[in-house]
């Protein structure tokens, strides 16, 4: 039986950050279908498509700047697993990291995510 994933090291543009456990949550986006009725009774699907996205709680280790986090454009991310699950993100940015509480970020980040 795998261990459970629960922790997550992120990598930007080739810094690693650490992550507070249980907080990442990594979308892989992809294809939501809602159901549809025609005219006629008959049930269809109609797709929409939504992009990757990931949420993180990093640890706001000494040298953490906020500004570089806000900064990431264009960037590659690898989210590692402890259980071997591991995550690339490309074309990577930063949607929101704006608040350090209690010696964390809440930050996202937007772009194309694949399972590696």
């Amino acid at each position: 039986m795998s261990e459970i994933l629960s922790r997550q090291k992120i990598t930007i543009d080739g810094i690693k950050y650490s992550t507070k456990p249980g907080s990442t949550q990594v979308d892989v986006g992809g294809e939501d279908n809602e159901q549809v009725v025609d005219e006629e009774g008959n049930t269809h699907t109609s797709g929409v498509m939504k992009g990757g996205s990931l949420e993180t709680t990093m640890i706001a280790i000494a040298g953490l700047k906020l500004r570089t986090i806000q900064a990431v454009r264009s960037a590659t991310i690898v989210i590692e697993g402890n259980n071997g699950q591991d995550y690339i993100m490309r074309n990577a940015r930063c949607g929101t990291a704006r608040v350090i509480a209690q010696g964390e970020v809440k930050a996202t980040f937007y772009g194309d995510v694949e399972e590696v």
